[in-house]
C-alpha cells in the first residue's frame, strides 16, 4: 500500500506542478500559474478522553443487547457489565384447579457476541431489583447508571462454557420461593398479577450480574419495541406447571417484557483501568503520557481526540490556496488486536474544546486490515470538508476531531482500539492534504 501511494505522488509533482491552467470567474477567464502540492507533515496531537456518560437505553428498533460478564484487557484493564430490565404481569391467568407448580425460569438467547477467554467457566446470575427502575430527567439510562438490587441473595445462576458466534438458549432456574408465590397469585387471581402497577411494585425487575471469577463477557438478545400477537420475545420469565387429565399435561405461563418496558432496559459498564484515564470529559490525557498510544472503547466511553494546532500555517506559506483533498490515516498499534478484533464501524466527529461531539462533521472510517504482518493496518477518513472549513474559519480554537466506535454500537459493545500517535515508533497518525496554490 505504501508503494502504491508513492507511485501516485511522483506524476503529481512532475506533470502538475507549474502547469498553466484556466479558471473561470463569472464570464471572464484568467490564466494563472498553478502548483499542485502535497503535505503530510502537519502536527496532529493525540489525546485520550473519557466521556462522562454514554446512553445505553431506549434505542427503539436498533436491536439493543443485554450484556453481562467480566474480562481482562491487557491494554485497558478489567471491564465488567451488568444489564437491567423488568417484565410485565403474566399474559394468562388461566390454570386448572389441579395445577401443580414445577419451576420458574428466566430464558435468554445468546446473540453470539463474546469478549475475553471463552474457554473457561462462565457464570451469570439473575438478581432481584430492590428499587424501581427510574431513568434520568431526560428519560434515559446511561452506562454509569445503577438500579439497586439484592447483593446478598441471587434469584438464580447458571454456569457453562460459552460458545462464541452461537445463538444458544440459556435457561436460569429461579428461586422457588418466588415461583411458588407467583403461582399462588395466578391460581387465586390475585390483584398483584391482575394490575400492572401492583405487580411492578411487587417484582421490580432483574439485574443480570457477572461473577467475580468470570473471564468473559457475553451478549444476549433483547426484544424490539414492536410486538406481534402470539409470539414470544426473549428474555422471558416463564412459570412451568402441570396438571393431570388422564395423563400429565405440561404448560407454562409467560411474564414478557412488554412494550412499555422495552425502553427501560440498559447496560451498566464498569472499568478498573490500567491507564490513568481522565475522570472528567473536559480533561484530556496526552499520548506522550501513555507510551505514545491513545485509546478508543465503546461502552466505557473512551475516545481519542486529535488536534491540528498549526493548520492555518498553510495560509502563511502561500497567498492563494484551494484544498483539493484531505485524508486522515490512523494506525492501530501492532499486536494489540490479535485477541480483541478491530471494529469496522468507526467514525470521526468534529469536536469543541471541551470534547463534545459536533454533528456538523461526521466521517466514516475505511479499515484496511493486514492480519498477517500487521504492517499495513489503518483507518482512513476523508476529512476534506473539515479541513476546508477550519482553514478559513474565523476562530482561534484549535481544530479537533474525536475518534469513536459508531454510536449504534456504543451502548451494546465493548469493542476497542489502541492507536499510535504521531510520535509512535511504528504506528503513526498522518494527515495528508493535497492543495493548489495559484498566483
Amino acid at each position: 500500500m505504501k508503494y502504491f501511494g508513492l507511485f501516485l505522488l511522483v506524476p503529481v509533482f512532475i506533470s502538475c506542478t507549474d502547469e498553466d491552467m484556466k479558471f473561470q470567474i463569472g464570464s471572464d477567464y484568467l490564466d494563472v500559474r498553478t502548483n499542485i502540492r502535497f503535505i503530510d507533515t502537519l502536527t496532529v496531537a493525540s489525546y485520550t478522553v473519557r466521556m462522562d456518560s454514554i446512553r445505553t437505553s431506549n434505542y427503539n428498533m436498533e436491536e439493543p443487547w443485554l450484556m453481562a460478564g467480566k474480562y481482562f484487557d491487557p491494554e485497558i484493564g478489567y471491564i465488567s457489565a451488568r444489564s437491567y430490565f423488568r417484565v410485565d404481569p403474566p399474559n394468562s391467568l388461566s390454570m386448572p384447579n389441579n395445577a401443580i407448580y414445577d419451576s420458574l425460569q428466566l430464558i435468554m438467547i445468546c446473540n453470539g457476541y463474546a469478549l475475553g477467554d471463552t474457554n473457561t467457566l462462565y457464570t451469570i446470575s439473575a438478581r432481584r431489583l430492590t428499587k424501581g427502575m427510574k431513568a434520568r430527567s431526560d428519560g434515559y439510562f446511561y452506562n454509569t447508571s445503577v438500579t439497586q438490587f439484592d447483593t446478598v441473595d441471587v434469584l438464580g445462576s447458571k454456569s457453562f462454557i460459552p460458545r462464541p458466534n452461537t445463538y444458544d438458549t440459556l435457561q436460569i432456574r429461579l428461586d422457588d420461593n418466588l415461583g411458588n408465590a407467583l403461582f399462588y397469585f395466578i391460581d387465586e387471581n390475585d390483584q398483584i398479577v391482575e394490575e400492572r402497577e401492583l405487580f411492578l411494585n411487587y417484582f421490580k425487575g432483574f439485574a443480570i450480574d457477572f461473577d467475580i471469577n468470570n473471564e468473559a463477557l457475553l451478549g444476549f438478545d433483547f426484544p424490539s419495541r414492536q410486538e406481534t400477537d402470539n409470539e414470544t420475545y426473549y428474555p422471558v420469565m416463564r412459570l412451568y406447571y402441570h396438571y393431570f387429565d388422564y395423563e400429565n399435561i405440561y404448560k407454562h405461563i409467560d411474564f414478557q417484557i412488554g412494550y412499555d418496558n422495552a425502553g427501560l432496559q440498559y447496560n451498566q459498564f464498569l472499568l478498573d483501568p490500567l491507564v490513568d484515564f481522565p475522570t472528567k470529559q473536559r480533561e484530556k490525557l496526552p499520548a506522550h503520557e501513555t507510551g505514545n498510544n491513545t485509546y478508543v472503547q465503546a461502552g466505557t466511553g473512551i475516545v481519542t481526540r486529535l488536534e491540528i494546532p498549526y493548520l492555518k500555517n498553510l495560509l502563511a506559506l502561500h497567498t492563494n490556496i484551494i484544498i483539493m483533498k484531505a485524508e486522515l490515516q490512523i494506525e492501530p498499534v501492532r499486536n494489540t488486536y490479535k485477541i480483541f478484533s478491530l471494529p469496522e464501524n468507526v467514525q470521526l466527529y468534529g469536536s469543541d474544546k471541551i470534547n463534545r461531539f459536533e454533528t456538523s462533521f461526521i466521517a466514516d472510517a475505511v479499515l484496511s486490515l493486514d492480519d498477517i504482518y500487521q504492517e499495513e493496518t489503518s483507518y482512513t477518513f476523508d476529512v476534506t470538508r473539515f479541513i476546508k472549513n477550519k482553514i478559513t474559519e474565523e476562530s482561534d480554537e484549535t481544530p479537533a476531531l474525536l475518534v469513536t466506535v459508531s454510536p449504534e454500537y456504543l451502548y451494546k459493545s465493548l469493542d476497542r482500539i489502541v492507536l499510535g500517535s504521531q510520535l509512535h515508533a511504528e504506528n503513526r497518525v498522518k494527515l495528508k492534504i493535497y492543495y493548489i496554490n495559484y498566483e
